[in-house]
């Protein structure tokens, strides 16, 4: 499917490939929405706007890292969007190519991007459209960036929820939880790195050889923002995801050390018990305490005095 809107500097059309007329005037503006096209098709809209053969390949690799390439005549960006179905930090992402001429805008994408859905039907596309592809193309991806952050900030009272329980409940399922959760925030922090490296380049490559359009570099610089505080949040919740998981083991291992703390101490105290009850219960003839009459007392209170003495040496020593 192809959709075409085209500003031609007082009217707005949408329609399919007849909007095409090559060159364009210098006060028209066309944007091109490429989705789920045929090779064929596609790759004649891309020889008309002479697309670098490589910016195309790299268009159509079903998974390639956010770049941004610039020509003479045009610019190549390559960003991931967010799909609308998610659950919890779980994710997928859709690839969507922009390339950027002075007066032309196309952008790709294999599946349905509900940024660009968004804009397509928006009743303020034509006066976007008229200041220019920049702004247009900068304004799909910001609608982009908030689907992120609006991932990010909903995460983030989940987060606070495993940090409150962390004393009350240290499972299994807890730590599983935290360790999907830091595994999603890793992809997260990898993307919007990508994400805040090819805004930068693109913000600077803006303003050396656009220097006078205002306009377009306010609107690059606000997009370049969010996907730098994206890229900070996301790396401050790995982080954090990161501290919880090591003060989760901390405490377990913690729990863990004071039962075997425990367990040595009745262990220490019953050892010399046990040898005492032990020895004297082979029943040899030869051992004279056996006979005493009051052998069985004074056994008993040996064993009782060496059990409290060990008792009061642990606490001594705070062991107990």
């Amino acid at each position: 499917m192809i959709n075409i809107c085209l500003y031609d500097g007082t009217t707005y059309t949408c329609g399919g490939t007849e909007l095409i007329q090559l060159p364009l005037a210098d006060n028209c503006m066309l944007w091109i929405d490429i989705e789920q096209e045929s090779a064929a098709s596609e790759q004649l809209i891309f020889d008309q706007f002479k697309c670098h053969p490589l910016t195309i390949l790299d268009a159509r690799r079903a998974r390639h890292p956010p770049k941004i390439e610039h020509f003479t005549d045009q610019s190549f960006v390559l960003l991931r969007e967010l799909v609308a179905d998610h659950e919890g930090l779980a994710f997928d992402t859709l690839q969507v190519a922009g390339f950027i001429g002075n007066n032309f805008l196309i952008t790709r994408h294999e599946n349905p991007s509900p940024a660009i859905s968004s804009w397509l039907d928006s009743a303020k596309l034509s006066g976007l459209m008229a200041r220019g592809p920049m702004v247009l193309f900068a304004s799909i991806t910001n609608s982009m960036g908030l689907a992120y952050l609006d991932l990010l900030l909903d995460f983030e009272p989940a987060l606070s929820e495993y940090e409150d329980t962390l004393l009350s409940t240290q499972g299994d399922s807890v730590l599983r939880d935290l360790i999907s959760c830091k595994t999603w925030l890793r992809k997260l922090k990898r993307l919007h790195s990508y994400h805040d490296r090819v805004y930068l380049e693109l913000l600077t490559h803006l303003k050396q050889e656009y220097g006078d359009d205002i306009d377009a570099i306010h609107s690059v610089t606000d997009v370049y923002e969010k996907f730098e505080r994206l890229n900070s949040l996301s790396a401050l919740y790995y982080d954090l995801a990161g501290d919880l998981i090591d003060g989760h083991i901390s405490l377990t291992s913690h729990n863990l050390n004071e039962t075997m703390r425990i367990l040595t101490v009745v262990t220490a105290i019953f050892v010399p018990l046990g040898f005492l009850a032990g020895l004297y219960g082979m029943n040899f003839d030869n051992i004279p305490e056996l006979h005493h009459p009051n052998g069985y007392f004074f056994l008993v209170g040996f064993m009782a005095i060496i059990a409290t003495s060990l008792v009061a040496i642990f606490k001594r020593n705070k062991w107990l």
